[in-house]
């Protein structure tokens, strides 16, 4: 299965040339951070998306944001903080879709002590890694982050890796070589997804980036087979 990337819809990016043009760079599904933008401007970038037949994840920083978001047309639910079975169990009820996606946010160290119980209840877990980093010693996170791509292949369970893993292009066009083996190592841990954040909201190159994003990933695709040769 070709890794996805999703990318993170703002200000850079919002525009239907730019979302065309990423799309065809390879951005699988856009993601919308419901903490910025409204609901009138997400409506209105979904239409494009949806002629562009690029999924739609909404990402929920508070549950009263349910209530609007659930009325909507998308196919992920990302939920931020998330820590809990009955948490997520909650959120699905009240969603009442399905077909849509949850996937479960771990930023917390009570997300890492419960991973268990919330890849079980989720169809998918987002490994957050800037709010993670703030919450656990820093110097644990590559472990974690290793940690909880094995237990979501071992469910089978759709894994993103996310932030900061192209951060320098929000600026500049080409990636720091840390940031290549950064997006390469998330790619054989075994990452479904790989996710832009600045990168695409705020950055100078959302195309360009996007474009980077899936050139790194498919090049580590087709010659991971190299390593079992060493």
């Amino acid at each position: 299965m070709t890794i996805k990337i999703i990318a993170t819809i703002g200000p850079s990016s919002r525009m239907p040339l730019t979302l065309k043009a990423m799309a065809s760079a390879g951005m699988d599904i856009a993601r919308f951070n419901t903490k910025y933008g409204d609901e009138a401007e997400f409506d209105k970038i979904s239409a494009t998306l949806k002629k562009l037949n690029v999924d739609i994840l909404y990402d929920i920083k508070k549950r009263k944001t349910l209530d609007w978001v659930k009325k909507k047309d998308f196919q992920y639910l990302a939920v931020s903080f998330a820590e809990s079975k009955s948490q997520i169990d909650s959120i699905r009820k009240e969603l009442n879709k399905p077909d849509v996606k949850i996937i479960s946010k771990i930023e917390t160290k009570k997300g890492i002590k419960n991973i268990e119980e919330l890849i079980n209840a989720s169809n998918g877990i987002m490994v957050a890694r800037g709010d993670l980093g703030k919450n656990i010693v820093l110097e644990e996170l590559p472990m974690f982050q290793k940690l909880i791509i094995r237990k979501c292949i071992r469910k089978q369970k759709f894994v993103v890796t996310a932030t900061e893993m192209l951060l320098s292009m929000t600026t500049n066009k080409v990636p720091t070589r840390a940031e290549v083996s950064d997006v390469a190592n998330a790619v054989l841990d075994g990452s479904n997804a790989l996710m832009l954040s600045e990168e695409t909201t705020i950055g100078k190159h959302p195309v360009l980036a996007v474009k980077t994003m899936r050139k790194v990933i498919s090049k580590t695709e087709k010659n991971k087979n190299l390593l079992f040769l060493c």
